[in-house]
């Protein structure tokens, strides 16, 4: 039984440790592109910030605003309008443990059955999330999350500390990439 134990205990090790690795250093993609859209994460994946929503909070807005102007005083990235065009994908959402939405949709393409419009009708919706504030980082080709920042209140502010934690690793990644 000891055999066994010891055993799966090494197997998980030998799991975990290239996941370990893997998160300890950035990936050179951070350094090396220069395109990036900006948007939102609702739960469902990225949502360009031209997209207009019901669903995203005035506070979601006001921090990606916050992230732009932080994007062109850093001169690092060029903010593009299509995620088709970028290299990276910059979503933030506010923490929040539960929302609740509904509306009613009118209007829209015809289903071309003979029906009304698609999407006519009482709609609504639950999000159920983390309490915490996120920025995530996706490859845009790939789709791939490629770095994630979570805390309490970190899009808050004018330079919010999530987006201080990402230009730091940024620079670590800079710092890696230019490493022979």
């Amino acid at each position: 039984m000891r055999l066994l134990t010891s055993l799966m205990a090494g197997v998980f090790l030998v799991s975990v440790v290239p996941c370990a690795q893997a998160v300890a250093s950035p990936p050179a993609l951070l350094a090396q592109a220069r395109y990036v859209a900006l948007g939102y994460d609702r739960g469902d994946g990225f949502v360009s910030e031209t997209d207009v929503r019901a669903d995203v909070l005035p506070e979601e807005r006001a921090a990606l605003q916050a992230i732009r102007a932080g994007i062109e005083q850093w001169d690092k990235y060029q903010v593009v309008v299509r995620p088709g065009q970028a290299e990276l994908l910059i979503a933030v959402r506010k923490g929040r443990l539960a929302t609740v939405g509904g509306g009613i949709s009118a209007g829209g393409p015809s289903s071309g059955r003979g029906g009304g419009p698609v999407g006519t009708g009482p709609m609504g919706g639950v999000q159920v999330s983390s309490p915490d504030d996120m920025i995530e980082v996706f490859d845009a080709a790939s789709g791939s999350l490629i770095w994630r920042g979570m805390r309490p209140n970190g899009l808050t502010g004018a330079g919010p500390p999530l987006w201080d934690a990402f230009r730091a690793e940024v620079a670590k990644a800079e710092k890696s990439v230019k490493k022979p």
